[in-house]
């Protein structure tokens, strides 16, 4: 993709925009930024023209345009994703990791176990650094995470592991329907070219049948049933597999906790990574050691004999009824904030064992409507309600878990900043458990 002297436009002046901004004039292209928030725009050096309002300008004024991938636009040829123009100068192997869930954690596992294995890997993508970002320092290794709005126009973009985690309904909102989404999904596997490595969930029947392209090589991982290539649970162990041969096996009890909750995540780091070139003891090593991510089932802390744990990063119903089983004992679970176009029918099972919901933000009317029947609820405003409510009604043994099943931008500007103000609320608590 030549760019010097090419007028290009960047939409969206988040993280991924001021990095493609930052490549394009490096390549010597006319560059232009777009956002409807003027803020976004200050201080972008002068010889960035900048455009705001309620839409971009009109694309016959640019020879092209990058698209942040948090804006929604329709579709157009001239208009290429910040992953693609990383692509076209990244130089690193790519690692590409997709699905509902799990997809921060698995692509951090991954590259643990190249860091372990002596390699130079970084994560990026939809976790982290921009891909446009990761050009310059051009590591041996990009783990990258990558969402549906990032693969849905993707063309150029190859991944040589991919990895496919799950699909649960999310982002419907933007995408449509579950259709659409699972289709931008499925774009990775379309993305590979022969000699590339496949890497599938066979117990999740949309990634078990994502076809690969004529030459891909697919690598299964499954919590129920053993692979032949792959990996696999067999006898209180973690095992890992090629041509029916086993390569290691890991007892599952030696794992770390956040590499276990949930197991497929360590299944799939381990056939992806040593696909990409990991050593079989790095590997094990790397999962026994791994410490986990924030926001992610993390205990934030004791008060009065309950613990507190955040899973902020649960932001669709799926995801919460994966926290809520991978707690035990009495729980009060916190959920709520924004929908974003999904049905709460599914949480009804998942909340059997739970002693109380406390619901807040703009779902909690929707969240007690499907809830009913299955456990307890109480409804608040806002998460400092439900931090305030929970610590008066539990009890010493019992755990307060935030698992929100819903988006954060009701009340806060991401689930990064939501956990944060939950541990905060949760930290601030007396021992007796009142604030």
């Amino acid at each position: 993709m030549k760019l010097e002297g090419r007028s290009v436009l960047v939409i969206g002046m988040g993280r991924s925009g001021n990095a493609a901004l930052e490549l394009l004039r490096g390549a010597g292209a006319r560059s232009s930024a777009y956002d409807r928030d003027p803020s976004r725009l200050a201080g972008l050096p002068d010889d960035v023209e900048r455009h705001s309002g309620d839409a971009p300008p009109a694309l016959d004024a640019f020879d092209l345009a990058i698209a942040s991938p948090g804006v929604s636009l329709p579709p157009d040829e001239r208009i290429v994703p910040e992953v693609d123009l990383a692509a076209e100068h990244l130089r690193s192997t790519l690692i590409g990791v997709t699905g509902t869930n799990g997809k921060s954690t698995t692509t951090a596992l991954i590259a643990a176990c190249l860091r372990e294995s002596g390699l130079d890997a970084q994560t990026g993508g939809n976790f982290g650094t921009p891909l446009c970002a990761l050009v310059e320092s051009a590591p041996e290794y990009v783990v990258a995470e990558l969402s549906s709005f990032q693969l849905e126009r993707a063309r150029r973009l190859r991944p040589r592991v991919g990895v496919l985690l799950n699909l649960a309904p999310d982002h419907l909102d933007r995408h449509g329907s579950l259709k659409a989404y699972a289709a931008a999904k499925a774009r990775l596997a379309d993305l590979q070219r022969p000699g590339d490595t496949l890497v599938f969930n066979a117990d999740d029947p949309w990634a078990r049948d994502v076809r690969a392209r004529d030459g891909v090589r697919r690598l299964g991982f499954s919590e129920r049933s053993p692979q032949a290539d792959g990996a696999f649970v067999e006898s209180g162990g973690l095992v890992l597999a090629r041509a029916g041969r086993p390569l290691l096996s890991v007892p599952l009890a030696r794992l770390s906790r956040a590499a276990r909750s949930p197991l497929s995540n360590a299944l799939a780091a381990a056939a992806a990574a040593h696909a990409a070139g990991a050593a079989l003891e790095a590997i094990s090593g790397a999962l026994c050691r791994f410490e986990g991510l924030p926001h992610r089932g993390a205990e934030v802390c004791t008060r009065g004999g309950v613990r507190y744990v955040d899973a902020s990063k649960a932001t669709n119903p799926a995801a919460a009824a994966v926290s809520l089983s991978a707690e035990p004992g009495p729980l009060i679970w916190l959920a709520g904030g924004r929908n974003k176009g999904l049905d709460f029918g599914g949480l009804s099972a998942a909340a059997r064992g739970v002693r109380l919901a406390v619901l807040f933000g703009e779902s909690g009317p929707a969240l007690a409507e499907s809830l009913a029947g299955s456990c307890p609820t109480e409804r608040v405003a806002r998460l400092a309600d439900a931090v305030v409510r929970a610590a008066e009604i539990a009890l010493p043994g019992e755990t307060v878990l935030l698992a929100p099943a819903c988006a954060s931008f009701d009340e806060f500007r991401s689930f990064e900043e939501r956990g944060a103000r939950f541990a905060e609320l949760a930290r601030s608590l007396s021992d007796g458990g009142s604030a």
